[in-house]
């Protein structure tokens, strides 16, 4: 059961939203309190209420709390505020995406902790424990959980991050700014982190570097510390319905060793790191990229350590045949590394509208693009080997390119050599139409 908090007040931000709140089956306020998380952009993640696309989590809660698998438990989605969705979640550095951006990120912070935590406490049998309290979101949604797990470990003591936006990169200039903050210790007792390998500007590198930092300062991986790279997931709720399940079991399902890996396969150029951890899958469900496996390959010299679990570097070029062990079981994977530069060319033509605006800027994948005729935009770009594009048109923020079936426009690509792509918009949607619960 989901109910709808309509115009939920903040004080502390100056405006107001949507919140929707998932019961469990069965909830009995006397049988309280109950874990909980909360979830950012709520507005997509219940498919019971509120918009498409949707992470589904009501569905994924009702299968896992069914089968026994996950405790009773409430999930809180705080719709986004719309236009001030990226400043609203950026503690650190002023949303980069938009030139007047600013931090609210603290603000955001009190609106949760100091008036909406407590409104909800009043109304459901919820509990206040943080070690039964998670945070969760992906994106910018990802940003913040992490900011608020590290800043505020007392609320939240468990934290989902998923697809986070760790890094700006220009979409002209490709120059990268990070965007989040390296605390020097523990902060929650729990933490799942993902990443896509066809999410583009939102790269697998920095997470994977936050992975390895956050080992660093004295997480278990495997333990309270779970990753999952999904090299063909792009930067969608699709992607992430398929991943907040393992997300949730991790934070409070029962822990136990993987019956089930499976190896990965990689490629590169010489020098470039190669993820190679193998993919477990425990009895209930929980799948994740295993990065205390012991990795052994073949031919020895293709290959050397790279800096972090689970990856490798290239040394040669060829193919490697690599195998991942995982207590008892066993799986073998191949890493091709071809030699050359570690970047290729990308370049891209854009046909767009004729009722386009003239100053409007166009992206492939993120990537700016620049009108070189009337209804005609060009980009050419250099991108490291191997990344992901959604292959996604834009405008901003769900304005989003769409085909002669006014479908979004999505032709996914992996990048591993030069490339010419050719597209056609026939239309652009429209985010004032698509999002009710966008904030006021």
């Amino acid at each position: 059961m989901i109910e709808v908090l309509a115009g939920v007040r903040s004080e502390a931000l100056g405006n107001a939203r949507d919140v929707f709140v998932y019961l469990p089956p069965g909830y009995d306020a006397a049988a309280g309190p109950y874990p909980l998380v909360v979830l950012h952009d709520g507005q997509h993640v219940f498919a019971g209420a509120g918009l498409e696309p949707s992470w589904r989590v009501d569905e994924t809660l009702d299968d896992l709390i069914g089968r026994g698998l996950l405790p009773p438990l409430v999930a809180v989605g705080v719709a986004n505020a719309g236009d001030q969705r990226g400043n609203e979640y950026s503690h650190e550095v002023p949303y980069p995406r938009d030139p007047n951006g600013s931090c609210r990120g603290e603000l955001y912070e009190r609106f949760l902790v100091e008036e909406l935590l407590p409104l909800v406490r009043e109304r459901y049998a919820i509990t206040g424990d943080p070690g039964a309290t998670a945070v969760m979101g992906s994106s910018m949604g990802g940003l913040v959980s992490y900011h608020l797990a590290f800043r505020r470990p007392d609320v939240f003591g468990l934290a989902a991050v998923l697809s986070p936006f760790l890094v700006f990169v220009d979409p002209e200039t490709l120059e990268e700014t990070p965007v989040f903050r390296r605390f020097p210790g523990r902060g929650p007792n729990r933490i799942w982190i993902d990443i896509g390998g066809m999410e583009g500007l939102i790269m697998v590198k920095p997470v994977r570097e936050l992975v390895g930092h956050l080992i660093g300062v004295g997480y278990g991986p495997d333990e309270d510390l779970r990753y999952r790279h999904e090299p063909s997931a792009p930067h969608h709720e699709d992607a992430w319905a398929g991943r907040a399940g393992s997300a949730l079991l991790h934070l409070f399902g029962v822990e136990g060793p993987p019956v089930a890996l499976s190896g990965s396969d990689g490629h590169g150029a010489v020098g470039q790191a190669v993820d190679v951890a193998p993919v477990g899958e425990r009895s209930d469900g929980c799948v994740y990229s295993v990065l205390s496996a012991d990795v052994t390959w073949r031919p020895p010299q293709m290959l050397e350590p790279g800096a972090g679990h689970g990856l490798l570097t290239g040394v040669e070029a060829g193919t490697a045949e690599v195998v991942a062990r995982a207590g008892r079981l066993e799986a073998a994977g191949r890493v091709t590394v071809v030699d050359g530069p570690a970047d290729a060319l990308l370049d891209v033509t854009v046909v767009v509208p004729e009722d386009t605006p003239a100053d409007s800027p166009v992206y492939f994948s993120g990537l700016v693009t620049t009108e070189v005729a009337p209804g005609v935009h060009h980009g050419a770009w250099r991108l490291p080997r191997g990344v992901g594009l959604n292959g996604t048109i834009g405008r901003g923020w769900r304005r989003d390119g769409l085909d002669a079936d006014g479908l979004p426009i999505r032709t996914p690509l992996r990048h591993d050599g030069d490339r010419r792509v050719w597209v056609r918009v026939a239309a652009w949607s429209d985010p004032a139409q698509a999002d009710p619960h966008a904030g006021s």
